[in-house]
């Protein structure tokens, strides 16, 4: 059960950001392939440092993972048990169907507040990861400018 709470945890810690960097690139109309690889690096990198950015999405998190302790985890047992009865032939053991992640694992209520206190830290690593890429990225075009004349499927 601790291994279903962190994975929907972490999903949701994932999702935060990649949906506000989708929404932002949006907003600003550019395509994708138009931009320079390293501003978008070095601009993500800002984003995930900036402490304004970390608390709200922090807040952002957390919330989600408030209501994701609350919703009825019933109908994801019944998906779960049709493809387990699929491939292992057994059916799953029924479940309340007003089961909570919070009412069946109670120390799951403490996972968004952990979320949200760990979250910029986690934050900062991926601007820190992604300066670094941005560093890399001339030597990556080149390595890949010269596979691209070695090996002859890649032209």
């Amino acid at each position: 059960m601790r291994k279903l709470i962190l994975a929907t945890m972490a999903t949701a810690a994932l999702a935060a950001p990649m949906s506000l960097s989708a929404q932002e690139v949006v907003e600003i109309g550019e395509p994708i392939h138009n931009q320079d690889a390293s501003q978008d690096l070095s601009g993500f990198a800002e984003r995930m440092q900036d402490p304004d950015t970390q608390r709200e999405l922090a807040l952002m998190v957390r919330t989600m993972g408030e209501v994701l302790l609350d919703l009825p985890i019933a109908p994801l047992v019944a998906a779960a048990g049709e493809m387990s009865e699929d491939l292992t032939g057994k059916d799953l053991p029924p479940v309340d169907p007003d089961a909570t992640l919070r009412k069946i694992a109670p120390l799951s209520s403490r996972a968004p507040e952990e979320i949200e206190r760990n979250l910029p830290r986690a934050l900062n690593a991926m601007g820190s990861m992604a300066k670094a890429l941005e560093t890399m990225a001339p030597t990556l075009r080149d390595m890949a400018a010269r596979m691209k004349t070695i090996t002859p499927q890649a032209n």
